[in-house]
């Protein structure tokens, strides 16, 4: 029998999509990682199908609305199934958090609980891309949406790090991303980000990436602000969702006798779900935030993020090269 090893909370309220997909989602990931067992906070009567020794169930039907507002999540949802997940990451009871909740909340949340590591003034939202050769990663995806220059250089230092300890990098090439590759293209503090992040030997940074050539190879991390990047993130979301309508319009309309599995392989490629989760990063502990309408594709993706990444101690990494950073400064 397989010792447990990582323990990951799941925020199963505050989704725009039923329970029932956290729930088997949570069944499929425990099956296929017998390493790992759950904490799942909300209702009670919502687990009642899941294995009592690998699940661990906290009764807290108090939810964190979509449209609630900060202050309100401040001031009166104290009781919350992701403040109850929040105080178990900071407590060291897990050694994760997965939600499908309010994106404010969990970074205001996320902040005044769990705490900034050292050196890091916000955290951001990270999230791999698979591509023809390998991968990239992009941030932010929308926890912040100042646009200031000591932010984006602070995130290309985030990201830099978080492709060497997630994606096994040396070096990591860094962009950002811009409506043209010429110097003088752009608002001023994305030009002003580029002078600093070229005087800055802890980041390996390429130039400029316009958003046609995300998937080129270009660079491995592409930083933007968060208004931005969330744009960014759901028009990719968007293409996917059509191409995969086209493939599957056009072999319907084909006589490939082989085209079911050739729609089904082709299908569960571009399905976004497969990819579900960003890291909200700089914090100390893993936090993966699922889209509001996951299903169980997307929250099994999500845990197996979470493990990832409790694997690869991000945390601890991120904390450890910003050390670096400072005693070199």
């Amino acid at each position: 029998m397989v010792t447990a090893t990582y323990h990951i909370a799941v925020d199963a309220l505050g989704s725009e999509s039923p329970t029932e997909h956290i729930v088997v989602g949570a069944r499929d990931f425990i099956t296929s990682n017998p390493d790992c067992t759950l904490t799942l906070i909300g209702r009670r009567r919502d687990f009642s199908d899941l294995p009592e020794d690998r699940c661990h169930i906290i009764d807290c039907p108090a939810a964190v609305p979509q449209h609630a507002t900060l202050l309100d999540v401040l001031r009166n949802k104290r009781d919350s199934s992701l403040r109850t997940g929040l105080n178990l990451l900071a407590g060291k009871s897990v050694q994760a958090l997965v939600s499908a909740g309010n994106s404010g909340a969990l970074m205001v949340l996320g902040r005044q609980i769990v705490s900034a590591l050292p050196g890091i003034t916000r955290p951001t939202m990270i999230k791999q891309f698979t591509r023809s050769t390998g991968s990239f990663w992009m941030l932010d995806l929308g926890a912040n949406l100042a646009r200031r220059r000591s932010l984006l250089h602070e995130f290309a230092r985030v990201g830099s790090a978080y492709a060497s300890s997630v994606g096994g990098l040396k070096k990591p090439k860094v962009a950002l991303l811009n409506i043209g590759a010429e110097a003088h293209k752009g608002p001023q503090y994305l030009r002003d980000t580029a002078v600093d992040l070229v005087r800055d030997p802890q980041v390996n940074f390429v130039g400029y990436v316009e958003a046609h050539l995300l998937f080129s190879g270009i660079a491995d991390v592409v930083v933007t602000d968060g208004f931005t990047g969330n744009i960014a993130l759901k028009s990719i979301e968007g293409a996917l969702a059509i191409a995969q309508q086209y493939v599957r319009t056009s072999f319907k309309a084909s006589d490939f006798p082989e085209e079911e599995s050739v729609v089904n392989t082709v299908n569960s490629t571009l399905n976004a779900q497969t990819y579900n989760g960003a890291s909200l990063v700089g914090l100390r502990g893993v936090i993966v935030k699922c889209h509001g309408n996951t299903n169980h594709i997307g929250i099994r993706s999500a845990l197996a993020l979470a493990k990832r990444e409790i694997v690869a101690q991000v945390p601890q990494r991120l904390e450890a090269h910003f050390e670096q950073s400072q005693s070199k400064n």
